[in-house]
């Protein structure tokens, strides 16, 4: 005799659950972006492997053209509102200023001056104020040379005027070998040059000059 239930009457098993591990989750999770984040950084090396030759050959011509330059290859140094001071030979002083300067010859000390102005006293405490379009100074030398609408003022009252001018500042010089025109205290003067000694103690018209005398009339 089968004391066995029919098995439409059988109980069903149950199946059996298993509990899901909070980490697991995110094990999946972390599973998920490595294989996408694996292949990228590879993509990303790959491509500076190959580029990274390229980089060190620019960066070493970058140096390159840096090793080459040199005080002599710099063309030009400028300034602007350029000025310069000194003293003559008789440790009086002298100021030279001007719109812009260029160095062209470093080493050498000369220099190009847009719109160059200078001054220089005398003992006597005379001054002689100078102004021209450009001018040239040989640093070294203390030579000014002026070209341009040349004009010449003292403190004495005379004032000339001329197209180029050479001012030796070492020696508080000034000296002209072009026509030049001029208004004094005693009237107004014309000459082929003119020479300035010892600070503008001095003022000298040279070649042929005529000369107009105030209140005189003459020449």
């Amino acid at each position: 005799m089968d004391l066995r239930a029919p098995a439409d009457l059988r109980p069903t098993r149950r199946s059996r659950v298993h509990p899901v591990r909070p980490g697991h989750h995110r094990y999946s999770r972390f599973v998920v972006v490595m294989k996408v984040l694996l292949p990228s950084l590879a993509v990303v090396l790959l491509a500076l492997v190959a580029v990274w030759p390229q980089l060190r050959s620019e960066e070493g011509r970058f140096r390159i053209g840096f090793a080459d330059l040199s005080p002599d290859k710099v063309q030009a140094l400028s300034m602007v509102n350029a000025r310069y001071y000194g003293v003559d030979s008789r440790n009086r002083p002298f100021t030279i200023t001007a719109d812009s300067g260029t160095e062209v010859e470093a080493r050498k000390g000369v220099i190009e001056l847009e719109a160059p102005k200078a001054d220089f006293s005398s003992r006597d405490g005379s001054g002689v104020y100078i102004e021209a379009k450009s001018g040239i100074y040989y640093e070294r030398e203390q030579l000014l040379d002026l070209s341009g609408d040349v004009a010449l003022y003292h403190d004495q009252g005379y004032e000339l005027h001329t197209q180029s001018a050479r001012i030796d500042l070492g020696k508080s010089t000034a000296e002209g070998t072009v026509p030049v025109t001029g208004n004094g205290p005693q009237g107004r003067i014309d000459g082929e040059g003119f020479r300035i000694e010892d600070s503008g103690r001095q003022v000298l018209v040279l070649g042929r000059s005529a000369a107009t005398m105030k209140g005189a009339g003459r020449k």
